[in-house]
């Protein structure tokens, strides 16, 4: 039995304003949890140097600990030096940089109608700010979340996370000085990498967002092979066996489009497990139901007996299906072995 746990952990710890005494022992120290062995050594000391980073009361900096909408808000705006009020009695700390962002365009009121700026801030909020501190042509244009990843992956401020944008993660302090400090290199008018596969997605994710993804193809519309590959790969991707059942997630897919999916498990036939001659069990028959947006569980016969198990899915057009097919194979531990796509 396969088994997954996630455990999500909430902490606070806000890059606040300390006291300059400390502020400048800071500067000229090391955190102890930030050696120079440590990824974004560089980019945190480099935040510390230029004053708008400062480490925790303790000392330390907690570079792995997810950063708040207000902790990322707060460095954005003393980075880009952009002038903040006085702090009111009883206001939060926060108030003084949140109104500055807003002020200047780097965050809309309706992105955070919740108020709350105390929750860990998403990659995509991230983006959000990064890409409008880039580049003010962006400030208030109501401009799609997709559009702004591209842009900032262009820029070479987002990279991908096992090749994917993942816009609704979260970020770690470390990973939000990275972010800032790639915002003031293109500011400065440096180049930064750009992360080509991830590029590719976020293009493709845009291009679904606003509907361009149909080419014609004797005189009907269909799929693009990129777009629909994206789709069965989010699908084959979500893959796993758990309690005797193949799992997994179904993607929403674009109107106009459906589904046209095989789960089979293979047997030896001298097994006898399933009564087919050539030992294959159909996990989908005409009377599966599976809805676009929900999770599924599809039970296996006799799972410790099964040799492979062969996944293919296909996204095609309603009016004339492409006759694309993707099949994937999987041992039991969901390692993928072969891969075979047939155009």
């Amino acid at each position: 039995m396969k088994r997954r746990v996630i455990v999500f952990l909430a902490v606070v710890g806000l890059f606040l304003p300390l006291d300059p005494a400390y502020t400048a022992t800071a500067s000229l120290t090391e955190f102890p949890d930030v050696q120079a062995s440590h990824w974004a050594y560089d980019d945190v000391m480099r935040g510390v140097s230029k004053g708008y980073i400062n480490g925790l009361p303790d000392g330390s900096f907690a570079p792995d600990r997810s950063v708040s909408r207000a902790e990322f808000i707060k460095i954005a705006v003393a980075a880009l030096g952009l002038p903040i009020e006085e702090q009111r009695l009883g206001e939060a700390w926060y108030v003084p940089y949140t109104n500055a962002a807003l002020e200047h365009g780097l965050i809309d009121p309706v992105e955070y109608e919740d108020g709350d700026y105390t929750r860990f801030m998403s990659r995509m909020e991230m983006v959000r700010v990064a890409v409008k501190a880039i580049d003010e042509s962006t400030r208030n244009a109501g401009l799609l979340n997709e559009e702004l990843m591209v842009k900032a992956v262009e820029n070479g401020i987002i990279r991908g996370i096992e090749g994917k944008t993942v816009p609704q993660g979260t970020s770690t302090r470390a990973q939000a000085v990275t972010v800032i400090e790639r915002m003031l290199t293109v500011l400065d008018g440096g180049e930064l990498p750009v992360d080509e596969a991830v590029l590719e997605i976020a293009k493709i994710e845009y291009r679904i967002a606003i509907g361009d993804i149909w080419e014609e193809y004797q005189s009907f519309p269909v799929i693009y092979h990129d777009v629909a590959r994206y789709f069965e790969l989010k699908l084959l991707e979500s893959i796993y066996i758990e309690d005797g059942h193949l799992k997994g997630y179904l993607p929403v897919v674009p109107e106009g489009t459906f589904y046209h999916m095989g789960f089979q498990v293979w047997y030896d036939p001298a097994d006898k497990v399933v009564s087919s001659s050539t030992g294959i069990q159909h996990l989908i028959s005409a009377t599966t139901k599976l809805t676009p947006g929900e999770h599924f569980s599809l039970p296996i016969k006799a799972v410790d007996k099964a040799k492979k198990i062969t996944l293919a899915v296909t996204l095609e057009n309603a009016q004339m299906p492409s006759n694309r097919r993707t099949t994937i194979m999987y041992y039991l531990d969901n390692k993928r072995v072969k891969e075979i796509v047939n155009y």
